[in-house]
């Protein structure tokens, strides 16, 4: 790359204003804002606003990183409301920066377990076509016995090791699975792919998760930390912290991709071998520029052009700028009048998303209930208990606001996913986002930060905030140091 053209280590759109739309940083954040802005495509088609119908929302995740408890925390939701336009890649390597993530247990069968019990469609791409012959002679099951009972750390060590040993302590543990690989090379033991690094295998998988319908999907990828990088690299405990090849482990990378530069060539300056190109001709080069037409780009591209945006009529301000005159108003109350006249306005009142966790009530914005309408893709199937009273709770597939439920968590996710919809769509919205503020500032920060990261364009309202207004309720809901 150019001087000052480089890829940042963590792109958002600050410095690279047309390259990356999804910013997180913070592991468990990229998870919580895929599922939102799942949610947020099917908002925008069933309110009408635009077409999402053939989008799909893809997130790229590591075993590790799904120990945050945000990670895990909404699945549910993407469950509930049926989001089979969103994608969940694991890559399950075994390993975190410092070791293993489960050496003891089996990290993909525990997250097989936790998403279909959340409701989830499991894809699960364990082991490469070199298994296929073996697996298919595996009449007692002695072969899967032993694959279902190796604990990760040990499947690590495998990889960190050679051919000879994965034949003595993985395949040697029975008779029958020795006698499997007697015709075998401890060079082809070795080259037994996972099924992550299989492409004929990583294609089926997406093909399905792209085909499947009525569920969220997650594929469950088995992989090798460091794969292709030499015995230096591969499965080894430090591979998160190693930054150099050496000259055997670029000869080793060379024939494993099958490069064609010499030994020479690498001798003569290890620490900056060359790039190789095939050329414009090359079929490869045909192949992958052919692709990259076919799917409009060869970079992902952020486009902040969007449609006009009519602002409101000026008259709808008229209340809150005449006042309370002598009678003294609460700011929440003012809020809340001044947002029910905005929501009315016919040129502006649809682009706006009211987004409350559980605390509707409180704002006084109950109100909201029966004209705007919560947003369930569902609607509502229930037989209401307030269903005669003027402000009863309504749910509807064109439902205006967004309830999380008790989760500010997932509210900044929402508000990021609406936030965005300018940038991400073309068309934009205006998030509302009003909480409690002593727990939605303090809880949350890091999600706000990516807000900011990801340029998202809203307005967020603590409304019950204060410290002496509100000491009845405890010093733990006063926020006076916020």
């Amino acid at each position: 790359s150019k001087e000052g053209h480089a890829l940042s280590s963590y792109p958002h759109p600050r410095l690279m204003p047309a390259f990356w739309e999804f910013p997180t940083v913070s592991m468990g954040i990229g998870p919580m804002n895929a599922i939102y802005q799942a949610q947020s495509n099917r908002y925008l088609h069933n309110r009408g606003i635009k077409d999402t119908s053939d989008q799909q929302v893809w997130a790229f995740l590591g075993d590790g990183e799904m120990d945050e408890p945000e990670s895990r925390g909404l699945l549910q939701l993407a469950a509930n409301d049926k989001l089979d336009n969103l994608n969940f890649v694991i890559n399950c390597n075994l390993q975190r920066l410092d070791g293993p993530v489960r050496g003891n247990g089996k990290i993909m069968q525990e997250l097989e377990a936790f998403f279909r019990g959340a409701g989830w469609n499991v894809i699960k791409v364990v082991w490469g076509r070199e298994w296929d012959d073996l697996l298919a002679k595996d009449e007692d099951g002695s072969l899967v016995k032993i694959m279902n009972e190796t604990v990760d750390g040990d499947y690590q060590t495998y990889k960190a090791e050679s051919g000879a040993f994965v034949r003595e302590h993985f395949f040697g543990q029975t008779p029958q699975t020795k006698e499997m690989v007697q015709d075998l090379t401890d060079d082809q033991i070795w080259n037994l792919k996972r099924g992550g690094h299989d492409y004929n295998k990583v294609y089926a998988a997406y093909k399905a998760a792209t085909e499947f319908k009525g569920k969220p999907t997650v594929i469950l990828a088995h992989t090798v930390k460091g794969y292709g990088l030499g015995t230096h690299f591969e499965g080894r405990n430090a591979t998160h912290q190693m930054k150099k090849l050496t000259l055997a482990d670029l000869k080793a990378f060379r024939d494993h991709l099958r490069i064609p530069i010499t030994d020479d060539q690498l001798e003569a300056d290890p620490y900056r071998p060359p790039y190789y190109h095939p050329g414009p001709d090359a079929p490869e080069i045909q192949y992958l520029m052919e692709r990259r037409q076919a799917l409009g780009g060869f970079v992902p591209e952020r486009r902040p052009d969007h449609a006009p945006v009519e602002l409101p009529d000026p008259k709808t301000y008229e209340v809150a700028k005449r006042g309370s005159g002598k009678q003294q108003a609460a700011t929440t109350m003012t809020f809340v009048r001044l947002l029910k006249d905005l929501l009315r306005d016919k040129n502006f009142g649809h682009r706006i998303v009211p987004i409350v966790p559980d605390e509707s009530r409180t704002f006084g914005m109950d109100a909201f209930f029966p004209s705007a309408k919560i947003y369930n893709p569902d609607g509502q199937g229930y037989l209401s208990v307030d269903r005669d009273l003027v402000l009863a709770y309504k749910e509807s597939a064109q439902g205006q606001l967004i309830h999380p439920g008790i989760n500010e968590a997932g509210a900044v996710a929402a508000f990021t996913a609406a936030g965005t919809s300018y940038a991400t769509h073309g068309e934009p919205l205006v998030p509302i986002y009003v909480f409690y503020s002593m727990f939605g500032f303090q809880r949350t920060g890091d999600s706000f930060w990516a807000a900011a990261d990801q340029m998202t364009r809203g307005f967020i309202i603590g409304a019950t905030a204060g410290r002496t207004t509100l000491t009845g309720e405890g010093l733990q809901h006063a926020d006076g140091h916020s």
